[in-house]
């Protein structure tokens, strides 16, 4: 049996390739931008200089390349989990599945860090060497003089739990199409897989309105009250990430159950 850890390593080679490709699209993104800012400035409604460009723009930027990101990851994600080939490597289906989201989730992390290191460099002529702690700042994912390191914890935690939803949830959605689509004694399925997947989409429209508020509110919080804590005082973080921590349990819980119930014996069938 294959080993957890030989599962990772093997994942991990195939994912990481994305990681650079998708990296070296957000470099090039970035001088074309630079390029068209200088060359053309009076196309962009943004602060004098280029500084304050990036100021305006590069957290946006980053969201943009994170969401692109996360769909390509994934794509890979549910490649695997329906792979004859990667679930044949491992006598345990669910060793092979948290194997696959341990990898995407790793990915994420390392991809955001390489972002941060271009947003440093774009800072650095308004910051100096403290832009690349600033980034951070502005993601409130670093500790300021008014912060608390709780608080930044707490949004660390946030993040990693809106990552992990994402991907718990399009691979929920997968099994349960699929399943339920196997099981019905008629050929016609489409429209029943377009049934799951508007009431799949509705949930996921609910924990989106949780998710997207957060984002514009790290976003914009510093440009209202930079040293106001009003993300405490009117959407308290701590209960959204514990109500997406108890998501992600359920939808982790059903995807192990889909994993060992429908995509093991498919396998073993083979």
């Amino acid at each position: 049996m294959t080993s957890f850890w030989n599962l990772f390593k093997q994942m991990w080679s195939q994912k990481q390739r994305y990681i650079y490709l998708l990296f070296v699209v957000n470099i090039f993104t970035v001088i074309f931008m630079t390029v068209l800012r200088i060359t053309m400035p009076s196309n962009f409604s943004v602060n004098s200089g280029l500084t304050g460009y990036w100021e305006d723009t590069y957290m946006w930027l980053t969201i943009y390349f994170d969401i692109a990101f996360c769909a390509v990851t994934c794509w890979q994600n549910e490649k695997i989990n329906l792979s004859q080939s990667w679930h044949l490597v491992a006598a345990d289906e669910r060793k092979t599945y948290l194997a696959n989201v341990s990898t995407s989730m790793v990915a994420c992390a390392l991809f955001f860090f390489l972002q941060q290191i271009i947003n440093g460099i774009l800072l650095l002529p308004g910051y100096g060497l403290n832009s690349f702690i600033q980034v951070y700042r502005d993601f409130q994912l670093w500790p300021a003089h008014y912060g608390l390191m709780r608080d930044v914890l707490l949004h660390w935690l946030f993040i990693i739990m809106i990552i992990l939803l994402i991907y718990l949830f399009v691979s929920f959605a997968n099994f349960a199409s699929r399943m339920i689509t196997d099981f019905l004694p008629f050929k016609s399925t489409l429209w029943i897989r377009l049934l799951v997947i508007a009431i799949l989409v509705v949930v996921a429209v609910y924990s989106g309105l949780i998710i997207f508020s957060h984002l514009e509110t790290l976003i914009d919080i510093k440009r209202m009250s930079p040293h106001a804590n009003i993300i405490w005082q009117y959407d308290p973080m701590w209960l959204d990430t514990l109500i997406l921590f108890i998501v992600n349990l359920i939808f982790d819980s059903i995807d192990l159950w889909f994993v060992h119930s429908f995509v093991e014996p498919k396998i073993a069938n083979y």
